[in-house]
């Protein structure tokens, strides 16, 4: 499939999947150790059953002295698309091929899915088997799920911080199966991802040619850095949490000299914007001077030089626009960026987004063939369709 002539490959995408279908996968151990957790299973307006802790009400109105307790739950003001008579389907985890349906109405020939954000709650429980078992429950139930399409599917194995050892044997078991095309780890909260017990975890990504995959909830709790000090507003929230998750994450990684122990690792960083990069790689660069007592005293590069030496990918917000995402890949390549959408969440302009992209009537052919599908196979090299 190939829209207006572009092939299109979605680098950030969600699944639930629903707590009752993991269910189905799970040893019966943890689902009795998750009963002491009975009053944090809900179920979304939407229908759909999952965990969560910590969550905070983000119900303060800007300019108001405290929040409203009559203000809805539900955050977004709806589903953003333009085309209101469609939605993504409502239970995509239940059914493949409702999700592929959405995948061809709007014209995109590949997703890679992350599990949505209440999965970063099983980082909380008190017992890390729960949040093992889950994490292979989800990974078997992947297996199935992407199969139906292989070539058109893929996803993230779940690496917890928490038990390295379980993790890695998860990569081992799952690294070479046509969905796996990533690792996105979970590091509990207050452990950097430069951490030298995680390690083993990036040497299992080279090993297996898996890309680290780093989204905005790669730690939890809270729900991204600075998550929970934006005065209870959920514009301050979305609008600074998640590039400075990016931005943090991206230069943990990077400044630890991962790049140079594993040179044939990769790294995306996703859902965090992509305008700020050009401004961040210089400031990282000056402060890999000036600051030099606080990163390891062997890189053999400049920050900005591992970012572009095309081993570091980074997926585009389409609302940043076509002059920003211009002036980015003026500035560090057109190599680097990818297309994403954050389907089916509610921030997607689904079935709009590719169009929004196609519309980019400044853009050079060659960077929009790139930006919508060349990086990103280049970034996930596992993909088996390319």
């Amino acid at each position: 499939m190939a829209k207006n002539g572009y092939k299109v490959f979605d680098s950030d995408t969600h699944v639930g999947p629903d707590q009752d279908i993991i269910d189905r996968y799970a040893g019966q151990a943890a689902k009795d150790k998750l009963k002491d957790w009975a009053e944090f299973r809900v179920k979304s307006s939407r229908g759909h059953t999952h965990y969560t802790r910590g969550a905070r009400s983000y119900r303060r109105r800007l300019g108001l002295a405290k929040p409203e307790e009559t203000m809805s739950k539900e955050y977004f003001a709806g589903f953003t698309g333009p085309d209101t008579t469609r939605k993504p389907g409502l239970n995509l985890d239940a059914d493949v091929k409702a999700r592929l349906a959405d995948m061809d109405f709007e014209g995109v020939d590949v997703n890679f899915m992350l599990p949505s954000g209440p999965w970063g709650a099983f980082t909380e429980h008190p017992d890390v088997s729960v949040e093992m078992e889950m994490f292979r429950a989800y990974h078997r139930w992947l297996e199935d799920y992407c199969s139906v399409a292989p070539d058109r599917l893929g996803a993230a194995i779940l690496a917890s911080g928490r038990d390295v050892k379980g993790s890695v044997e998860e990569i081992k078991k799952w690294g070479k199966s046509k969905w796996a095309w990533g690792v996105l780890p979970y590091a509990p909260y207050g452990m950097p991802l430069d951490h030298p017990d995680l390690e083993p975890i990036w040497a299992a990504c080279e090993e297996y040619d898996l890309t680290i995959s780093l989204h905005t909830f790669t730690a939890m709790p809270p729900y991204a850095p600075g998550g929970t000090d934006n005065w209870e507003n959920m514009f301050l929230q979305r609008s600074a949490a998640h590039p400075w998750c990016g931005m943090r994450n991206m230069a943990s990684l990077i400044g630890s000299g991962i790049m140079d122990r594993y040179p044939k690792v990769r790294i995306a960083t996703l859902e965090a914007g992509h305008g700020w990069l050009p401004f961040w790689l210089a400031r990282i660069d000056e402060h890999a001077k000036t600051i030099k007592s606080a990163i390891p005293p062997n890189l053999k590069h400049l920050p900005s030089e591992y970012a572009v030496n095309g081993r570091y990918f980074q997926s585009i917000e389409v609302p940043e626009g076509e002059k920003l995402t211009n002036a980015v890949t003026d500035m560090v390549g057109d190599h680097v960026l990818m297309y994403a959408s954050d389907f089916p969440h509610a921030e997607s302009h689904f079935p709009e987004t590719v169009g929004l992209v196609l519309g980019w009537k400044h853009m050079k052919d060659d960077t929009k063939r790139k930006l919508l599908w060349d990086n990103c196979v280049k970034c996930y090299t596992r993909y088996p369709g390319k």
